[in-house]
């Protein structure tokens, strides 16, 4: 969310993919997109304190057309912060972790026999009112569909109709106390982009971060537990840079040593020296 905010060159008080502010976070209704010439716009009236997004002239560099939503931060992230957040306010720690422990182990599913949390104190109410149930479920029913490979008119009905029940029973999150006095929820805006997401691009699963998140833990946070802990972006910034080196000169001496290992056919081939990779590109300082 900070970085999607960060590329379109908007406020975090404001959508990155539509014109809505922090105060329409939480309404039922689908906001004007963000264009490229509404920011442009704002950025010539010096009333975001960007000089010149690095976008500015690409093809289709709406951020509403660029900027997707994507499964890990904005479904699975928005569960955990907010939908479990607000049941474990209602009805506290220990009716939560009681109601995994009961769930019985599907082959193939993660199951929870000591629950979802610490527990660290008992408190909390043994039921919730039926229109806070519906909310939930119907968010979540949201996240579920959403995943799905395929849609077809039929999958974006039900889709439509599970986002708009969660919003007619929200008021019941609200009168219980699961949160504050407001939906002001950056995640739950881009809800509303889900659909016409789809019928622009396709199905949002395609545009999970997944793989990146992995390589951040692979090629910076475990790098950086060797450190010192001093200097750590210079730190990560060399090793980045002498890893790269290193895996240049491998695939240049793998090539040289294939190139010589196979002349093919009887033909004399000229030898392919370090140097001349070095020329090519293959050792270039970046």
């Amino acid at each position: 969310m900070p970085e999607q905010s960060l590329l379109a060159c908007m406020s975090p008080r404001t959508s990155s993919m539509s014109t809505a502010t922090y105060k329409e976070f939480g309404n039922n209704k689908h906001h004007d997109p963000q264009t490229a010439e509404h920011t442009l716009n704002a950025i010539s009236a010096l009333l975001n304190g960007i000089h010149e997004p690095f976008w500015r002239d690409w093809p289709l560099l709406d951020p509403a057309q660029f900027l997707k939503v994507e499964l890990l931060h904005h479904f699975f992230r928005m569960s955990w912060d907010h939908d479990i957040q607000w049941c474990i306010t209602v009805v506290g720690d220990d009716e939560v972790d009681f109601c995994f422990n009961l769930l019985q182990t599907p082959v193939g599913y993660h199951s929870f026999a000591d629950g979802i949390l610490k527990l660290k104190q008992v408190t909390g109410h043994d039921h919730l009112p039926p229109h806070f149930l519906a909310a939930i479920c119907a968010l979540l029913d949201f996240h579920y569909l959403a995943q799905m490979p395929v849609f077809n008119e039929q999958a974006l009905a039900k889709l439509n109709a599970a986002l708009a029940l969660f919003h007619a029973d929200k008021h019941a999150i609200l009168a219980a106390g699961g949160c504050s006095e407001h939906f002001w929820i950056p995640k739950l805006e881009l809800m509303q982009h889900v659909m016409p997401s789809i019928h622009m691009s396709g199905a949002p699963m395609q545009w999970s971060a997944d793989i990146t998140k992995h390589a951040h833990v692979t090629e910076v946070k475990n790098p950086a537990c060797t450190g010192n802990n001093q200097n750590y972006y210079a730190q990560i910034a060399c090793h980045l840079d002498h890893s790269d080196k290193c895996f240049r000169f491998d695939l240049a001496t793998n090539i040289a040593s294939s190139h010589d290992s196979h002349p093919g056919d009887g033909v004399p081939q000229p030898a392919l020296s370090l140097s001349h990779m070095a020329n090519c590109g293959l050792f270039q300082d970046r």
